[in-house]
C-alpha cells in the first residue's frame, strides 16, 4: 500500500512515498511513528489535508522548520496544498528533474509565504508571470553547458540568471555563436536596460541594436569604451546614429567610455580631434593588452591544471597497480601500463580525501585524455572549476549531475572542454575523428572506473552533431526504447566499428564542444 511519509531532519520537512507490503490498518489509516518520521496513508491525507496540514504545521513550528523538499513527482501538488495551512516555510524544492507545469505555476501564484523554489526547469513564459506577480525568487537546477563567450564573459549559467541579467558585455571577439546566444538572451530577458561595448564596431553596434528592436527591448544604455577605427568611423556611426530613427523611438542611449551619459544626437559631437587621437591609442594598447591578458590567463590556467595532474599522480604512486596481475620470472605477463590492470578504485578513494567530488577515472588510448572525474550537483560548477574547486576557465572533466555514480545507469555521460590547442581535457579527442586512429584495434577501448569496479568499454559510435541534447538520456523506459536509442547512436557514426550493444547493458558517453560550440564531438562506448 502506498503511503506518504514525512522526515523531519536538521530545519527541513521531506515528503516522499514510502511502501509498506504488509500495511496495519488504524482507524484513521495513518501510522504516526513520531513527530519526525511520519506516515499518512495517501486517501486519508486527501480527504483530510487541512487537518494534516495543521498538525504538520504545528511540528514545523516547534522544529523551527523552513524548508521543504518534495521527493516524488505526484507530490507536487498534495505538497503544495499542505503549504497553505504550513506558512513557516519558506524554502522549497522540487528535487524531481521535471517541468514545472501550468497547474503547479498555479499553486505558486496562490502561495503567499514562500521565498525561494528550486526548480529543474520552468518555461520562460511561467517564468516571466511570476516574476512579475510575486516576489518569490525561482532557482532553475538545469544548468547551460556548452557555452559561447557571451555566455561565460556575463556568467549566464542557467535559465535564471537569463532571465534577471540587467548588464551585459560584448567583447571584440563576439562571433556568430555568440549572436545565436545573445538573442536567446533577449528573448528570455525582461530586465535588460545596460549594453558594454569593449569595443566601437559599426557593423557589431548596428546587429546588436537591430537585435534590441526586434524583441522590443525600450530604455536601453549603450556605452562604448572605445575604437580601433579612425576618425572615419566616429562620422560613419554618428551618421547612423542621426539617420536610424528607431535608436530615438526606443530610447536607445549611447556613452562613450565611463564619461557623462550622451544625448543619442550628439554624443559624438563632443569630442575633438586630440581626444580621438587619444582614444585611438588607448584602444590599441588596450586590445593588444587584452588579447595578451587572455592567452596568459588560458597558460597560467594550463600551468594549474598539469600542476595539479603532477600532484594527483604523486597522490596516487603506489596505490594504482592492481594486485592481481600475475607475473612470471620474466616479469608481468600483462603489461602493468595498461590503465585497465591499474587499481584505479584505490586511487579514487584516495582522491576524494583532496576532492570529495571525486566519482571516477577515464582513460582514452592514444590521447592525452586520463584525468579522474568529479561530479557536483549542477553542470555548471566544473565548466569553471578546477580538481582544486579553485576557479579555472579550463575547468574539469565530470560526470552529468543526474547520473549515479555508483549503481551506473544505462547512459553515464562525462563532459569536457575542448582545449585541443593546449591538448587538455577533451581537447586531444578531436584525433578520433582520424581513420588512423579509430581503425586502430587498439584505441576502440576505453577504460572508465569507479571507486566500486575498474571497467573497461568498447567504442561503438564516435560522430559530430549539431547542438542537441537527443543523446543525454541516461534512464529507459523498456528495452525497445533503449535499442531505439542506441540504433540512433549507431546510425551516426562515422566508423562502423561492429560492436553489439545488449538490451539491457550499460553505456558510457564522452561529450564536448567542437568548431566554436557550433557543434558536439561525441564518443560512445559499450561495457564489456
Amino acid at each position: 500500500m502506498k503511503k506518504i511519509q514525512f522526515i523531519i531532519q536538521g530545519g527541513t520537512i521531506f515528503v516522499k512515498y514510502n511502501i509498506e507490503k504488509n500495511a496495519i490498518k488504524n482507524l484513521n489509516n495513518t501510522n504516526l511513528i513520531n513527530d519526525e518520521n511520519l506516515i499518512f496513508d495517501i486517501r486519508y491525507l486527501k480527504n483530510n489535508l487541512k487537518l494534516v496540514g495543521e498538525f504538520l504545521n504545528v511540528l514545523v513550528k516547534n522544529s523551527k522548520v523552513s524548508k521543504m523538499v518534495i521527493e516524488e513527482e505526484e507530490l507536487i501538488e498534495i505538497g503544495f496544498d499542505l503549504l497553505e495551512y504550513m506558512k513557516d516555510i519558506e524554502d522549497l524544492v522540487i528535487k524531481p528533474d521535471v517541468a514545472i507545469t501550468f497547474n503547479t505555476h498555479q499553486f505558486i501564484l496562490r502561495n503567499s509565504t514562500l521565498k525561494t523554489i528550486e526548480v529543474y526547469t520552468i518555461p520562460p513564459y511561467l517564468l516571466e508571470r511570476i516574476d512579475t506577480t510575486k516576489t518569490v525568487k525561482i532557482k532553475v537546477r538545469n544548468e547551460l553547458f556548452f557555452i559561447s563567450n557571451f555566455i561565460l564573459v556575463n556568467d549566464l549559467t542557467s535559465y535564471s540568471d537569463l532571465f534577471y541579467k540587467k548588464k551585459v558585455t560584448i567583447n571584440e571577439d563576439f562571433n556568430d555563436v555568440d549572436k545565436a546566444d545573445f538573442e536567446s538572451f533577449l528573448t528570455l530577458n525582461t530586465y535588460l536596460k545596460h549594453i558594454y561595448f569593449n569595443t566601437v564596431d559599426l557593423k557589431l553596434i548596428k546587429e546588436i541594436t537591430s537585435l534590441l528592436k526586434k524583441h522590443d527591448k525600450k530604455n536601453i544604455k549603450l556605452s562604448i569604451k572605445g575604437t580601433k577605427e579612425n576618425l572615419k568611423l566616429f562620422n560613419e556611426l554618428e551618421n547612423y546614429v542621426k539617420k536610424t530613427k528607431f535608436l530615438k523611438k526606443y530610447k536607445y542611449q549611447f556613452r562613450v567610455d565611463y564619461t557623462d551619459e550622451y544625448k543619442r544626437e550628439n554624443f559624438l559631437k563632443l569630442l575633438n580631434f586630440t581626444t580621438l587621437k587619444y582614444i585611438l591609442v588607448i584602444v590599441l594598447i588596450s586590445s593588444i593588452a587584452g588579447y595578451s591578458i587572455r592567452r596568459y590567463d588560458i597558460y597560467k590556467s594550463a600551468q594549474r591544471v598539469n600542476h595539479i595532474n603532477d600532484n594527483i599522480n604523486d597522490i596516487i604512486e603506489g596505490v594504482v597497480l592492481d594486485e592481481s596481475v600475475e607475473s612470471t620470472d620474466d616479469g608481468p605477463k600483462i603489461d602493468p601500463n595498461n590503465p585497465y590492470y591499474k587499481n584505479y578504485t584505490k586511487a579514487i578513494s584516495v582522491l576524494k580525501q583532496t576532492n570529495p567530488d571525486t566519482v571516477g577515472w577515464v582513460t582514452v588510448n592514444n590521447t592525452t585524455v586520463n584525468y579522474p572525474v568529479v561530479q557536483a550537483s549542477s553542470n555548471s560548477y566544473y565548466l569553471v572549476h578546477d580538481f582544486n574547486r579553485k576557479s579555472n576557465s579550463l575547468g574539469w572533466i565530470f560526470m552529468d549531475y543526474r547520473n549515479d555514480p555508483i549503481n551506473l545507469q544505462q547512459n553515464t555521460i562525462m563532459y569536457g572542454h575542448n582545449l585541443a590547442r593546449d591538448k587538455l581535457m577533451f581537447g586531444d579527442l578531436k584525433k578520433t575523428m582520424d581513420p588512423k586512429w579509430y581503425k586502430n584495434p587498439n584505441n576502440q577501448y576505453i577504460t572508465f572506473n569507479t571507486a566500486g569496479a575498474n571497467m573497461q568499454w568498447k567504442i561503438f559510435s564516435i560522430y559530430k552533431v549539431a547542438v542537441t541534447n537527443d543523446y543525454l538520456y541516461n534512464t529507459f523506459e523498456s528495452e525497445a526504447q533503449f535499442n531505439e536509442f542506441i540504433n540512433k547512436l549507431k546510425s551516426r557514426s562515422i566508423y562502423d566499428f561492429g560492436v553489439d550493444v545488449p538490451s539491457n547493458g550499460k553505456i558510457i558517453t564522452l561529450s564536448t564542444c567542437q568548431n566554436s560550440g557550433k557543434n558536439r564531438l561525441v564518443i560512445h562506448a559499450v561495457l564489456i
